[in-house]
């Protein structure tokens, strides 16, 4: 065991399996005193039980460390407040905060034709419990003067895989986290956001599918395994790392992490810009704009 974290609390939302739960074992083997948060459900959020967080639990103990189990919904104002209590009430504070849960909405996956329930279900277990953990964890860390924060993200709040609702809600995080980092920036407190791929339960319900994709294609089934997202325990370092002191000047950024490849996603930043006659008040005229635009703000991107 190491102890870059020996004497810090976390809480990990969804640690009862895949990166979660190995993101859970890492920051305990580094000595932090872990809350599992896990409903129990299945992949699509079904269902409830004891059993993935009491397992966690069981693990981290057998190894050496400390850990309790927390079965509350953190998508929902009280479960997350609920859920940060134990971590207080159990080890006298919270130190790390890490929003990872999740769970595959299908009713979201229709994109603009998701029924009212389905798009409120997202929001509450993608969106919310960033809010609603953060609120409850982060004025405490701010008084203390140190606490590390990550929220789970996807590729798929950078528009790129035809889910608008998704696209939306896990943009918003990575929204939440910018401003929060600005918000406390030199208080000790930092927010980040990770993107991770990796083969869990969520992959497992398309492997059949990619299986077909690759025979189709010609490919070895003994070369299958080439093709499939590296196990979860590859995230977890990069996850960790975010949590010590070395990370202490980072904050505010979005990590993509497949396996030992981690990527910094750009910032967002101020593109070219345009004043009529070097007075903001001028009025512009829409000729003016048709040559403008294209030719100042937009370049060889509106070729």
């Amino acid at each position: 065991m190491g102890e870059r974290l020996k004497g810090r609390t976390a809480l990990v939302t969804g640690s009862g399996n895949g990166i979660g739960k190995e993101v859970a074992l890492v920051l305990a083997a580094e000595g932090a005193s872990v809350v599992v948060n896990d409903l129990g459900t299945d992949v699509g959020g079904e269902g409830r039980s004891s059993a993935a967080a009491d397992g966690t639990v069981a693990e981290i103990i057998a190894a050496g460390g400390t850990a309790i189990a927390n079965y509350d919904s953190i998508a929902t104002p009280d479960g997350a407040a609920a859920a940060v209590q134990t971590a207080i009430d159990s080890f006298g504070a919270l130190d790390i905060l890490i929003a990872n849960a999740g769970a595959l909405v299908k009713g979201t996956l229709a994109g603009l034709q998701t029924d009212d329930g389905s798009w409120r279900t997202l929001q509450d277990l993608y969106l919310g419990q960033k809010f609603w953990l953060s609120r409850a964890a982060v004025p405490a860390m701010a008084e203390r003067g140190w606490g590390r924060v990550l929220f789970a993200t996807s590729e798929i709040a950078r528009g790129t895989q035809a889910n608008p609702v998704g696209a939306a809600v896990l943009g918003g995080g990575i929204a939440m986290s910018h401003d929060l980092a600005n918000t406390y920036r030199d208080q000790g407190v930092t927010f980040n956001c990770y993107a991770p791929a990796a083969g869990t339960r969520t992959f497992d319900l398309y492997k059949d599918q990619m299986d077909d994709a690759l025979r189709a294609q010609g490919v070895p089934e003994d070369q299958f395994g080439a093709f499939y997202l590296p196990p979860a325990d590859r995230i977890a370092p990069m996850i960790a790392w975010l949590c010590t002191d070395a990370a202490a000047s980072v904050t505010g950024q979005v990590f993509a992490v497949k396996g030992s490849e981690v990527t910094r996603w750009t910032d967002i930043a101020d593109g070219p810009t345009i004043v009529k006659d070097a007075d903001p008040r001028a009025l512009w005229t829409l000729d003016e704009l048709d040559v403008q635009v294209p030719a100042h703000l937009l370049g060889a991107a509106a070729h």
